[in-house]
């Protein structure tokens, strides 16, 4: 390929940004829940059964993408929506068993198997329980107090028992959860307080609000409020407001918008409006121009993105895209205004109502993605984020326990923790700007005497233990380098394969995550690296077309992230900080 080509160029969006090139299971769950409210199907549903079906692993989970571990958010969304289409599903039996293994002695569930609970994953469990498995909740008391010490002082609902400031998703969560397991039992808040908390999130306008601090009306918001409420029992205590706020987010001839100020219709903003309506029994003004938006975003073969494809960028797309073509050449002038779109696009999706980059604009921030964007911006010499909002945001994120989440309110992992320093340090900021003794414990909790694992109970693999020594050495800022160096000697070894780079597991198959992390973290301590066997893997991981394949097993390029991986590991002689 010649060093002055930007690659993917197919991917590239409207507005400058890039987009994976594949349908996205959170557009697709969303997209297939709101068509069947409105007594609607996807154009082709057996192209988006077999996209859908694609993801389940051996265990009966399903995972975000095919080839990566099962997850009770990725399970919930698939199963949901293979439901709504009426397909059957597969391996039932083992997925009753997979998703008994997220579960700790607390009585919640985690997002994967050895994670702390939260309530995210509490109710995409139970939900899955009660509307896929059709079967009780094991332990049912263990889960009737995890749920009822969620309350805080304030009377409404936090992300775990005892800790986590309160907010309309995770009362959300809860209080469905509680439903869909228990039914109509008598619910274990204090009423009064829980309601009274969720009616002064309505604003003037009528919408609802997250918390206590944010100010502007969101249609996601609102959709968990009223849904939050009706769990519960009640209504909103000014219905005919959020009726008519809702409503008006959707413009003439066209789908519903999430915030004010914010033109872009999208599948997720739908989804809010139609939902939020559903349950107060009130329908779009216009219900076929959600619809025929909706079939817009359907893929050829099968999914949905989150807008019409050629404007659905996404920020791991798009930082992917301008950290190839700056290791690729991409100073060239021909490829300058690309770049600068790339870069004005990363931009534009740290929106004002969340202090991180989302994945996509209208979604949630996430901490991976804003390190995406933050080292590609860094590596490209393009302007950074606003440093001040990503470091008070991250100060937001940090768990109890130390670590970090992908997103606000779920629990911690070593991708997401190290990802959080990772930022601090591309921003030039020190790691003291969050608390440092507890991200020790974290690593710490984290520890085996082979190596790290990616949760506390989770399995070891060369990435995490990889990602954990990078964070010991940010955390110790070079003070202990020696000691690092011998660790690591010893902990990263067994994982190199005799094919070339490194596998996520001793005398497994090598692969580009894993063969990235480790040589990303012999960079960052200045360990000697084998130029020739890397060479190696990655003659065996490229593919006639110039794209990267996952693994040497793979036939099929992994499309722009693995091609920023395999094109920065080819030609940059110091690897930008990201995570997956």
């Amino acid at each position: 390929m010649p060093l002055d080509v930007l690659p993917f160029s197919e991917l590239r969006t409207s507005d400058g940004g890039a987009r994976q090139g594949t349908a996205d299971l959170w557009c697709t769950y969303a997209a297939v829940r709101t068509l069947t409210w409105l007594g609607e199907k996807p154009a082709d549903p057996e192209k988006t059964v077999r996209f859908l079906s694609a993801a389940q692993n051996s265990d009966g989970g399903f995972a975000w993408q095919k080839g990566l571990t099962s997850d009770v958010w990725a399970t919930y969304y698939s199963t949901q929506a293979l439901s709504d289409l009426g397909a059957e599903i597969p391996h039932l039996a083992e997925l009753k068993e997979w998703i008994g293994t997220t579960r700790d002695s607390s009585g919640g569930f985690a997002m994967t198997p050895g994670q702390r609970p939260d309530v995210w994953a509490t109710y995409y469990a139970t939900r899955t329980y009660a509307e896929i498995l059709g079967t009780g909740i094991p332990r049912p008391d263990d889960l009737k107090s995890w749920l009822g010490s969620l309350q805080r002082t304030d009377g409404g609902l936090g992300w775990y028992p005892g800790a986590g400031e309160s907010d309309v998703r995770a009362c959300y969560y809860a209080a469905t959860a509680w439903r869909a397991s228990f039914g109509d039992e008598p619910r274990p808040w204090a009423h009064p307080a829980l309601v009274g908390w969720l009616d002064e999130r309505q604003t003037p306008a009528g919408g609802f609000v997250f918390d206590e601090s944010a100010k502007a009306d969101d249609l996601w918001a609102t959709f968990r409020a009223v849904r939050a409420l009706a769990a519960l029992g009640e209504r909103p205590d000014r219905e005919a407001d959020c009726v008519d706020w809702v409503i008006s987010r959707q413009p003439a001839a066209g789908s519903f918008t999430r915030w004010d100020d914010y033109p872009d219709a999208d599948v997720w903003a739908a989804f809010s409006a139609v939902g939020a309506l559903q349950t107060l029994g009130r329908t779009p003004r216009d219900t076929a121009a959600v619809v025929a938006f909706l079939q817009e975003c359907e893929l050829p073969e099968g999914g949905f993105t989150y807008r019409r494809a050629g404007d659905a960028g996404d920020s791991l797309a798009t930082a992917a895209l301008l950290l190839t073509g700056t290791a690729n050449g991409g100073g060239a002038d021909r490829n300058l205004d690309t770049l600068d779109g790339l870069a004005r696009w990363l931009h534009a999706a740290h929106l004002p109502y969340e202090g991180g980059v989302m994945y996509m604009p209208g979604r949630g921030a996430e901490v991976r993605c804003t390190l995406w964007a933050v080292s590609a911006l860094a590596a490209a010499r393009r302007e950074q984020l606003d440093a001040d909002r990503l470091v008070a945001w991250l100060r937001l994120l940090q768990n109890t326990d130390g670590g970090f989440g992908y997103w606000h309110g779920r629990a911690s992992d070593m991708v997401a923790t190290v990802s959080a320093l990772d930022i601090l340090a591309a921003l030039g900021r020190p790691a003291d700007e969050l608390d440092t003794a507890a991200l020790r414990s974290f690593a710490d909790s984290c520890r085996t005497d082979t190596g790290y694992r990616y949760s506390p109970g989770a399995a070891v693999t060369a990435a995490s233990t990889a990602q954990a020594l990078r964070l010991l050495h940010l955390l110790d800022d070079g003070r202990d380098t020696d000691g690092l160096r011998t660790i690591a000697g010893r902990l990263l070894s067994p994982y190199a394969s005799r094919l070339g780079g490194y596998a996520s597991q001793s005398r497994g198959i090598p692969d580009l995550v894993s063969t990235y992390q480790v040589v990303l973290t012999l960079q960052a301590l200045e360990l000697p690296l084998d130029g020739p066997e890397l060479s190696r893997f990655l003659a065996r991981v490229r593919l006639p077309d110039d794209t990267f394949a996952w693994s040497p097993l793979g036939r099929r390029g992994g499309g722009p992230l693995a091609g920023a991986l395999g094109t920065l590991l080819t030609h940059s002689s110091r690897l930008p900080a990201i995570n997956l």
